[in-house]
């Protein structure tokens, strides 16, 4: 009898927790269509730490890279609905590596009871760094700054409420309980897009991270220069980075397709893009060349933003100017210039890389 009760106990237990929940505490249970959801997070920056004791000898903004990583390859939340005690399905909120330098990079895995993928949510709408359920946030001081703008680590962050996540989550399982959830915010599978030019073979060859000076420039009424604003940002994702809808990722290395249209006159080559990045960002694209390799990218950047009416668009003039790193040519130095600007003599900003072949 004792053995029967154990047998049913072991069987019992892996139905309802087919979900490896080791190091995640449970912070929420509620209703929803009729069953029981409970909600499970791991705090990644406990997992940090454990990974890296010494991470407070780390400067600010490798600080702000490791939590980045972390949150980009592994789970944040779980859902997990029950009925009648029985595990329905579970919901994993889980950062995605391809999603780089986007501001929503977090997918919904949708899992069967018996923890296999029934689908992978793309469209879910949830971002940010700093998380409410976080230990920094749990002290009655921490818990003041929950949907506010602080300076942690040197820069200004949101910590997102929870509440605002939830709804998030809530709806998309009431849709998967209704079974209506729209095949357009599922995750397609994408095909590799075959590069048009060389310099994009020898990147994807011979690229192993990249580092970014970018510089804010402002002017006087007479045109100097008044003030530049740099910073640096690394990247170690050269065909994510270039294929996602992140502008610097687009401007910095245009990865055009081998089926795109193309028309060369002389040593000009017109390219029309059937790339849904690149037309987000690019147009009336220019390239020189000078025996077969690039030497600049021209086009117009079309800057995207948001008012009371909605998105709006304005667009700037655009440059990228190549130079040789070991045996390719790679874009050196990019401006966004003012439309009447035709010799790009005064940039609004200025991405200079610098190259670490592999």
């Amino acid at each position: 009898m004792r053995t029967t009760s154990l047998l049913f106990f072991i069987l019992f237990f892996s139905v309802t927790q087919a979900q490896d929940l080791t190091d995640f505490e449970l912070v929420d249970n509620f209703k929803l269509e009729g069953l029981k959801v409970k909600v499970y997070f791991k705090d990644p920056l406990k997992e940090i730490l454990k990974a890296n004791p010494n991470f407070d000898d780390n400067d600010d903004k490798e600080k702000h890279e490791l939590l980045s990583n972390y949150l980009h390859n592994n789970t944040l939340y779980v859902f997990q609905t029950f009925k009648k005690k029985k595990l329905q399905k579970t919901y994993e909120l889980k950062g995605s590596p391809k999603k780089v330098r986007t501001k929503y990079y977090f997918n919904l895995h949708v899992l069967k009871e018996n923890g296999e993928t029934d689908k992978e949510i793309d469209k879910v709408g949830v971002g940010g760094s700093f998380f409410e359920h976080m230990f920094l946030f749990q002290t009655k001081e921490g818990k003041e700054f929950i949907g506010k703008g602080i300076k942690l680590w040197g820069y200004f962050v949101m910590i997102e409420p929870y509440d605002n996540l939830k709804n998030k989550i809530t709806e998309l399982i009431k849709k998967d309980i209704q079974n209506t959830i729209p095949d357009e915010i599922l995750v397609k599978e994408e095909k590799v897009i075959e590069p048009l030019f060389d310099y994009q073979k020898c990147g994807l060859e011979t690229i192993l991270k990249r580092k970014f000076t970018i510089t804010v420039f402002r002017y006087d009424s007479i045109g100097n220069v008044k003030d530049k604003y740099p910073r640096t940002e690394k990247d170690t994702e050269l065909y994510l980075s270039s294929t996602s809808k992140d502008i610097t990722g687009v401007a910095t290395f245009p990865f055009f397709s081998s089926t795109d249209k193309i028309v060369t006159k002389g040593n000009k080559i017109h390219v029309e893009s059937e790339l849904e990045n690149i037309n987000h960002y690019l147009k009336d694209i220019e390239i020189t060349t000078e025996s077969d390799k690039v030497l600049k990218i021209e086009g117009q950047l079309i800057i995207h933003g948001f008012n009371t009416q909605g998105e709006t668009t304005r667009y700037e003039r655009y440059v990228a100017e190549f130079e040789k790193v070991g045996n390719c040519s790679f874009p050196k130095l990019i401006k966004f210039c003012p439309l009447d600007d035709s010799n790009y003599e005064k940039p609004r900003l200025t991405i200079e890389i610098e190259y670490e072949l592999k």
